[in-house]
């Protein structure tokens, strides 16, 4: 079997000198790298990664706890945090869950990662404390608890007021909402975001028109949208929480033979990609320039790798922007 001596012998160079090149540090020549990169290729040479993380005590592997593939939020955010971890060196362990949290942070903290990214924690999560006792590395993307952390997230209660001003400056007033739990803080914050925006406009809400529900449940939103169509005085506009909300109670809505938005407008928040796909054209609040996956893994990455230990929490909060489409139109537009 190959191994790291062989690759010296050929290139060189000091079995340390094929250890920086291997960990990409800074103070290698580019022709001496050169060299080193030649030999392993033309010796097909494979790093022995266990016996390297006992030598380091760095394993170049993180975990991802992330939400379920039916959001395509997270279908995003997966493939991006994938991606760049890739790019610099890291692995990544990957698990798609909403609960039994502590099961997989139990199995993350066996693995010997080197850092977590969590987009799943609810607001008063108890997993929190153990998470910040184990002193692993961890960034919250998406969702954060109520207090501390390190964390990546939009201004979500900003996003709900985008939304909900956007539908009342085009004559809506008789607005529904469709809310995921609010025990998370996501939907929490839009939930007070949207319910700011009516306050300040002066605008009751009807309480028969806001239905907050768990949407992993199959058939939630379908079940909650009908209803309200259903309604002796229906809404004249549904914004929803999330833009896979919005999907979901747009074929709802539309099965059931009404027009979007001529009989009603419909909007979301998160601003996926499929949101802007000509079939759809979602009216949504978000931001086009940043994947909150993207950037919580290059924070985490950077807290891994340096040498002394942040001890302040980095929090990070985007600014949202609102993107009008085809579904939202002035009350009564035909």
């Amino acid at each position: 079997m190959v191994s790291s001596k062989d690759v010296a012998r050929l290139a060189g160079v000091s079995q340390s000198t094929v250890s920086r090149v291997l960990n990409n540090a800074p103070n290698v020549s580019p022709e001496t790298r050169q060299k080193v990169l030649s030999a392993i290729e033309q010796l097909q040479y494979t790093p022995n990664l266990i016996a390297r993380s006992l030598v380091t005590r760095s394993t170049k592997t993180i975990a991802l706890i992330s939400g379920t593939l039916r959001n395509g939020f997270f279908v995003e955010t997966t493939d991006a945090i994938v991606n760049y971890a890739t790019a610099r060196g890291y692995q990544t362990m990957v698990y798609f869950r909403e609960d039994g949290l502590d099961e997989v942070f139990d199995l993350v903290l066996g693995s010997k990662v080197d850092g977590l990214l969590l987009a799943t924690i609810e607001l008063d999560d108890p997993l929190w404390e153990k998470i910040d006792r184990s002193r692993i590395p961890c960034v919250f993307f998406n969702r954060k608890p109520r207090e501390g952390g390190n964390y990546v997230i939009f201004d979500n209660r900003l996003a709900a007021e985008l939304v909900a001003n956007h539908l009342l400056e085009l004559g809506h007033e008789r607005i529904a909402f469709l809310c995921g739990n609010t025990n998370v803080s996501t939907f929490h914050d839009r939930k007070a975001g949207f319910e700011k925006a009516m306050e300040a406009a002066g605008v009751k809400v009807d309480p028969a028109l806001v239905h907050v529900f768990d949407p992993k449940i199959p058939g939630e939103v379908e079940k909650y949208a009908r209803k309200l169509m259903h309604m002796a005085h229906p809404p004249s506009a549904i914004f929803c929480s999330t833009d896979m909300i919005a999907l979901l109670c747009m074929d709802a809505v539309m099965a059931m033979g009404y027009r979007i938005p001529e009989d009603v407008s419909v909007a979301g928040i998160d601003n996926i990609s499929i949101s802007a796909h000509q079939a759809i054209q979602l009216t949504s609040a978000g931001h086009a320039k940043f994947n909150l996956g993207e950037l919580a893994v290059e924070y985490l990455i950077e807290m891994i790798e340096q040498e002394e230990k942040p001890t302040e929490w980095k929090q990070i909060t985007l600014k949202p922007e609102l993107f009008v489409r085809r579904t939202t139109a002035r009350k009564g537009a035909r």
